[in-house]
């Protein structure tokens, strides 16, 4: 599902325009310009992809309706029509594929505590090495940079092996869980009736 097709699902949950959520929606479809494949889901369609986008946008939006409307249930929507219904967590994803994604990662260190924490709080959200490739990849420089700035992402950049891509390590991950692969049907009739004008 596009971004724009979330941002009409948004309004007519939460009122007010679709281009009121855009932004929500942008970012957690970020992960397509890296990998533009479902599995790109699995980098921010979680509960600390909603953590991140709350950090990044704030807590709540005003529509053009005047109500405000928290980003974490924009966000907890938009995961939920990409995934059967699903909010799921790291473990969710990447419980079954720990194993084959962690011993592909390379985890150097940099001398700004800030950044290193922000760094590893997938592991400290999940337990588990493999969701460090969120922020230890070509993502991850993007995450750096939308959150510190360019001078970080280029630090990170410099010492990241050049073959640690979110590309690269999810051809090998297997979806398979039915939510992984599988939009709400029922949110794509309602677009479906939509584009048909019924």
């Amino acid at each position: 599902m596009n971004t724009w097709k979330h941002s009409l699902l948004s309004r007519k949950k939460f009122g007010g325009q679709p281009e009121n959520y855009v932004r929500v929606h942008n970012f957690l479809d970020s992960s397509k310009l890296f990998y533009y494949h479902l599995k790109h889901r699995l980098l921010l369609h979680h509960l600390y992809g909603i953590e991140l986008c709350i950090e990044l946008l704030g807590d709540f939006l005003v529509n053009s309706e005047g109500k405000t409307v928290l980003v974490r249930d924009v966000a907890a929507e938009h995961c939920r029509e990409d995934l059967y219904g699903a909010v799921p967590s790291l473990n969710d994803w990447l419980k079954e594929a720990d194993e084959r994604i962690s011993p592909q990662l390379q985890i150097p260190s940099l001398p700004d505590a800030q950044v290193e924490a922000f760094l590893m709080r997938p592991y400290l959200r999940s337990g588990l090495q493999s969701a460090l490739l969120i922020t230890y990849s070509n993502f991850g420089v993007y995450l750096v940079e939308r959150f510190f700035g360019s001078q970080k992402a280029l630090e990170l950049a410099k010492v990241l092996p050049v073959n640690q891509t979110v590309q690269q390590v999810l051809q090998s991950f297997k979806c398979t869980e039915k939510w992984q692969y599988t939009p709400d049907k029922n949110e794509i009739n309602w677009l479906n009736e939509q584009e048909n004008g019924q």
